[in-house]
């Protein structure tokens, strides 16, 4: 009985999936806050890069609206090789997609965030 438990669990271990590499959440988020700071003309940007405004229109000179002084106030899902960060630069709130190319980080997409503060249900 035992030597057929353990041939079972032999056989799981067989079919299980190949792990995933792990992203360095800490790195990645020092690497782009770097990328950030150091690319005053936001020309680190993908070909198919966008700029959803918070009303749903995509804008015309996303240059004009990404201050290079913004800082990445949380992290959402990371990979090894595209990271979804979230800025805050006066009173926009920006959710940035970063993806990880062989020369580096460059932005991806850019959606602004409702900034209108949502009301807390207390009771």
């Amino acid at each position: 009985m035992r030597t057929l438990l353990f041939a079972f669990a032999v056989s799981l271990s067989a079919c299980a999936a190949t792990p995933r590499p792990t992203a360095n959440i800490p790195a990645i988020r020092h690497q782009i806050d770097d990328t950030i700071a150091a690319d005053t003309s936001i020309s680190r940007r993908t070909a198919d890069f966008q700029y959803q405004s918070a009303t749903g229109a995509a804008a015309a000179d996303a240059t004009s609206q990404l201050p290079s002084s913004r800082k990445i106030t949380a992290m959402g899902h990371v990979t090894p090789d595209l990271a979804v960060v979230y800025t805050h630069p006066g009173d926009a709130k920006l959710e940035e997609t970063w993806v990880r190319q062989p020369d580096g980080w460059k932005l991806s997409r850019v959606t602004e965030l409702d900034a209108t503060p949502r009301a807390s249900a207390s009771r």
